[in-house]
């Protein structure tokens, strides 16, 4: 059965991570949503979404996009939360059903081509409005856990659990909880403390000396972690630098947070960077929970502690904090004290809020440029087009 991993509306709930990428590329525990739907289903997997991300998510997957199907359809959604349990097996094989979330949208079914086709938008996202209409008279299942993202945060929340899944799906037979590939540096006088979960180290990664790292935590592949106290539950993708404090928060690929500062409880997209000395706060001096504004209307996290959540190509300056529960959009530059959510390509001085001002697009891509030529890398045709289509709206 041919496998489509889709996007619908609820991507934009995820924003700014989902902005630049197709949501299933989302970063938890030691891969991607994507990619663990690839191991699990197995299968012929191709992606369905919005047509602006379609190059880069192809360039980046190897997968097709929003290709006409043939056949029966295994549909999944890219929000799909990988720590829930499904009978993955017998989802595999079952035809003509459907199977929702409490919350009502539904993350995995099975149509005829037809069906599916139907149920696309104009955009390549499937409209949940249509994929119910295109599911009735199928058997319908439901599951008592919540199977689909709905913002972000709830990704910050299980992602130690989806770490200790993916180290056990690994069957490593390395002492103490450590998964350490002997293609990994760890220099003397660094602790790994596995007494909540495991630590994974991936090849080609750095460990310097007096770091600390406390699982579930995983080290991505080429990443250097720079003396740093790296906490539980908390994510490194590849070629990251990484130094000062960490806990509890996933950085995507390319990321900077090289020097002293604390960062917790937060996201980082990829092409971040986070100056010396800044700090995001991720606790509310009343201990309560954390309230956001999410399209338009302020929604309850029901987190105690939450960090920010940065889009790709962010830059934070030195010494700023970034208040709890703010976002930071695409390709935003910050300083200062950024007490509220900063829109994508800005430039935000929260020592005179009223000096802000739009970047021009000719320096986000010049900028961005640099900060790949710095990793050996240019910048792809699919990534310019991307970015000159979210910087015109």
């Amino acid at each position: 059965m041919n496998i489509v991993v889709f996007e619908d509306e609820g991507w934009a709930s995820m924003a700014p991570i989902t902005l630049t990428r197709h949501v299933s590329q989302q970063v938890l525990g030691t891969s991607t949503i994507l990619e663990w739907i690839s191991k699990s289903f197995g299968g012929e997997v191709s992606l369905a979404g919005r047509g602006v991300v379609a190059d880069v998510a192809s360039e980046e997957t190897g997968l097709k996009f929003n290709v006409e199907q043939k056949g029966d359809v295994l549909l999944i959604n890219g929000r799909l939360n990988p720590t829930c349990k499904l009978e993955r097996q017998r989802i595999s094989e079952r035809k003509g059903f459907s199977l929702s979330d409490p919350r009502g949208s539904i993350a995995i079914a099975s149509l005829s081509s037809q069906n599916y086709e139907k149920a696309l938008s104009k955009d390549g996202a499937l409209s949940q409005e249509e994929l119910h209409r295109q599911c009735r008279g199928l058997e319908k299942l439901s599951s008592g856990a919540n199977l689909l993202f709905e913002y972000p945060w709830e990704m910050i929340s299980c992602n130690d659990l989806a770490i200790t899944q993916s180290m056990g799906a690994r069957k490593r037979k390395e002492p103490a909880g450590v998964a350490l590939s002997p293609h990994a540096d760890v220099e003397e006088n660094v602790k790994f403390d596995t007494r909540l979960g495991p630590v994974v180290v991936a090849e080609g990664a750095t460990i310097e000396s007096f770091s600390r790292i406390a699982g579930p935590a995983y080290i991505g592949k080429n990443s250097v972690v720079h003396s740093a106290l790296v906490r539980q539950g908390t994510t490194i993708s590849e070629n990251c630098r990484v130094g000062g404090e960490v806990d509890r928060s996933i950085i995507y690929p390319y990321t900077n947070k090289a020097h002293f500062g604390f960062l917790g409880h937060s996201i980082l997209g990829s092409w971040v960077n986070m100056g010396a000395g800044s700090v995001t706060s991720d606790l509310k001096s009343t201990y309560g929970t954390l309230r956001v504004v999410r399209g338009g209307r302020r929604v309850d996290t029901a987190m105690v502690k939450l960090g920010t959540i940065a889009g790709d190509m962010a830059k934070v300056g030195s010494g700023s904090i970034i208040n709890g529960g703010k976002t930071l959009g695409v390709s935003s530059h910050v300083s200062g004290l950024v007490d509220k959510d900063v829109p994508a390509f800005l430039q935000f001085d929260g020592r005179d809020p009223e000096a802000s001002l739009a970047l021009k697009l000719e320096s986000v891509l010049d900028t961005q440029s640099r900060m790949m030529g710095r990793r050996g890398l240019e910048m792809s045709r699919a990534r310019r087009k991307l970015i000159e289509s979210l910087y015109a709206g």
